[in-house]
């Protein structure tokens, strides 16, 4: 008997952008709402952590909850469905759409509040949306002055 389950995703906890996007609110945690739960308290610590700390290696977090990194991949591969860098990468990648379409920080900026070094945010960005930061910030601004919806 095998068991069935909705994998959780990124998507499923991420709130979003806080209303507040003070400039001087330079870390991830003071930028995005809290979590939507997911009900798996695992699930729901790790994305809580990607909030507070941004990038930083998969090992990192499988130190800060306790686990060897082996073993807290195989947990979260068996959640989600997928490796534990890749949900943290499509986390990451759901917070940079919001700041690059929602704030006018610069691209430098909006990597240093995820974690980034100042020269890979860009590289990041473009490896999982598959555009240049400019290049989604201007697509956005223009569909949405136009009312059009960009996926």
């Amino acid at each position: 008997m095998s068991l069935k389950y909705t994998p959780i995703l990124p998507q499923m906890v991420y709130a979003g952008l806080a209303e507040d996007l003070s400039a001087k609110a330079p870390v991830l945690a003071e930028m995005l709402r809290e979590n939507h739960p997911s009900g798996n308290s695992y699930m729901d610590l790790f994305a809580e952590l990607i909030r507070k700390h941004g990038k930083k290696p998969a090992k990192g977090y499988a130190r800060l909850l306790g686990a060897e990194p082996r073993q807290f991949d195989g947990a979260i591969r068996c959640m989600s469905g997928i490796s534990s860098h890749e949900w943290m990468n499509e986390y990451l990648r759901l917070v940079a759409c919001d700041l690059l379409e929602h704030t006018q920080l610069p691209f430098k900026q909006i990597g240093k509040i995820m974690g980034f070094s100042s020269s890979s945010f860009t590289q990041f960005f473009q490896a999982y949306q598959h555009m240049q930061p400019y290049r989604f910030r201007s697509l956005k601004q223009q569909n949405r002055n136009r009312g059009y919806h960009f996926p």
